[in-house]
């Protein structure tokens, strides 16, 4: 029967996963003592051995098996005639091992009719119910592997951490995220040392559930345990941002920019956000445009505006009306060149700014009366009179800007008298 056992063995070893479970405790009813007794009673009964004519059987599949003729070894398993209750339950056991892999539908019926009886040795028994777990896992049955590794943990009396990560997964994969949390906190707690992806399980669980403040917290205890993994830096920043705690999330990301931790459009988009929402805008604007420069991130009208709009809350007006500029040209955008010529007129670039808003019209831009009355302040303080009043007179046909109209006009035409201009 060495061979038998070695056999045994193999195939469990052959399938061994890193899966999880949850822990229920035994009835109420049922002290610890108690428990510990029935345990231990499993543990302790006699072992018992194949019948004689099972045992032939067995050893034309071990014959066979060795040979590397598994399928064969399987056929003799499935003609195996046994006599006892025992004897089934151990070839099934060894049937369901040999179907792992090749159809695991197969595998987890023949393990279970093997588990169901519980008259395997404890290590066979014990084994067999993790593996209907890990299978169950692999197939998507995730409802029923919590099942199964709640009935191993009440068989054996063990609680090892990297059940509770398996169990944990698959509340993960059935997006039950609240329920997710207890075990792999007891996956942590029994660890023998800090593992990231039971962490990052941890924190997928906490995002899933929408519990952000307990993911930032989980996040803060990742940079100091795993201070290489970049990804965490920028998820903290994230974090802090998702709950509006700007200067913590401006302070995350700077640390991970002085690592080289930032490198993807996506890190240095946030990154001259975050600066933004401190209300840096000089920095906001100047990062967009150092990593676009860069080709980190691509030029595109929304970089393009997003630089634009940040100097421009910076009071650099001409850097800002270059890049409305380029925005405006990279689309035929209408939008863009109005604000150009916004940007224009602050810093008294006049000729610029009435460049800027003719062309905006030109595009059919959105309230052309706004841009009408920015027209008409760019021509009066150039003393273009006439043209000053052509576009306050266009602007006047907007209600909303009739009164303003109005009385730009009438102090276009006394400007104008008193440069001796006829209009």
């Amino acid at each position: 029967m060495t061979k038998l056992t070695k056999l045994s063995s193999a195939l469990a070893m052959a399938f061994a996963l890193t899966a999880g479970s949850f822990y229920v405790p035994a009835s109420l009813a049922e002290t610890a003592a108690q428990q510990q007794q029935r345990i231990q009673e499993r543990k302790d009964r006699r072992s018992q051995v194949v019948t004689e004519r099972t045992g032939r059987s067995l050893s034309r599949a071990i014959d066979l098996y060795n040979e590397d003729k598994a399928q064969e070894a399987l056929q003799v398993l499935l003609e195996t005639r046994t006599s006892s209750d025992f004897d089934r339950a151990f070839v099934d056991r060894l049937i369901g091992q040999l179907y792992v892999g090749i159809d695991n539908a197969k595998a987890i019926d023949y393990l279970q009719r093997a588990a169901r009886p519980d008259i395997l040795s404890f290590t066979d028994q014990s084994s067999t119910l993790e593996n209907i777990g890990n299978l169950l896992i692999q197939e998507g049955h995730y409802e029923q592997a919590v099942e199964a590794y709640r009935k191993w943990m009440h068989f054996t009396g063990e609680q090892r951490h990297d059940i509770y990560f398996r169990i944990a997964g698959a509340y993960l994969q059935m997006e039950q995220y609240d329920n997710a949390v207890q075990p792999i906190d007891r996956a942590l707690a029994l660890s023998d040392e800090p593992r990231e992806n039971y962490y990052q399980a941890k924190l997928s669980a906490l995002y899933g559930a929408q519990r952000i403040p307990e993911a930032t917290r989980v996040l803060e205890q990742m940079v100091t345990l795993f201070p290489d993994s970049a990804q965490w830096w920028f998820y903290l920043g994230n974090t802090y941002q998702m709950q509006e705690d700007f200067q913590k999330s401006l302070s995350a990301l700077r640390v991970a920019n002085i690592l080289g931790y930032l490198e993807t459009r996506t890190h240095f988009q946030m990154f001259g956000q975050t600066f933004a929402n401190n209300e840096m805008s000089f920095k906001a604007a100047k990062t967009f445009e150092d990593k676009m420069k860069a080709g980190v991130i691509p030029e595109s009208r929304q970089i393009l505006m997003a630089i634009a709009s940040n100097y421009q809350a910076a009071r650099e007006y001409a850097k800002a009306a270059e890049f409305y500029g380029r925005a405006g040209q990279l689309d035929n955008d209408a939008e863009a060149f109005r604000r150009q010529g916004e940007a224009y007129l602050a810093i008294q670039r006049y000729r610029n700014a009435i460049t800027a808003f003719n062309r905006a019209i030109e595009l059919n831009v959105d309230n052309p009366a706004r841009v009408h009355m920015s027209l008409t302040s760019a021509h009066f303080y150039l003393e273009q009179y006439p043209q000053a009043l052509a576009a306050v007179q266009q602007a006047r046909r907007d209600s909303s800007l009739a009164r303003q109209a109005r009385s730009w006009e009438d102090y276009i035409r006394e400007k104008a008298k008193q440069k001796g201009v006829n209009l």
